[in-house]
């Protein structure tokens, strides 16, 4: 899922001046995370907005959801697969550069379940990281945030 598609789907596009989700992964380790700017007094919506969305992951991912996702990311693998960046990455992530069919099969290997159980794995009733500059005195504090990695069902 895209951004746009993230922020209007979690009712974040009033709440948020820029969103953005982004994944840096490599062999044995990697980085899930969402970027946000928003007005000083929108902070505590929007994180509820955003902790709200990544919890729901773990339980109500659509097919659809599924679909709208990969052929976006089919999409951008089709755009990034020339360039030199995109070839780094993959050594990095796979130790090899990764043929275009072959990314291309794995993104239509994820399913429903398969998107369940990796955000069961790494969402659900896990430690968070925060960083914020600026005027953050409304944004909640940790224990609020990483509370709501497994309250939050609806």
């Amino acid at each position: 899922m895209n951004s746009s598609q993230f922020a209007q789907m979690a009712g974040i596009d009033e709440l948020a001046e820029h969103l953005r989700a982004a994944t840096c992964h490599y062999k044995d380790t990697g980085l899930f995370g969402v970027s946000a700017i928003a007005k000083p007094d929108r902070l505590d919506d929007l994180a509820y907005a955003i902790m709200q969305k990544l919890s729901q992951l773990c339980y109500q991912v659509t097919e659809e959801d599924v679909i709208r996702a990969q052929n976006k990311l089919k999409y951008e693998f089709c755009k990034e697969q020339p360039r030199a960046e995109e070839i780094g990455r993959q050594l990095l992530a796979y130790g090899r550069r990764i043929p275009l069919a072959e990314m291309l099969t794995r993104v239509d290997l994820v399913d429903v379940a398969a998107v369940k159980r990796v955000a069961n794995r790494f969402i659900f009733d896990q430690d968070i990281a925060i960083a914020s500059t600026g005027p953050v005195e409304l944004l909640p504090d940790y224990n609020w945030l990483r509370g709501r990695t497994s309250m939050l069902r609806s």
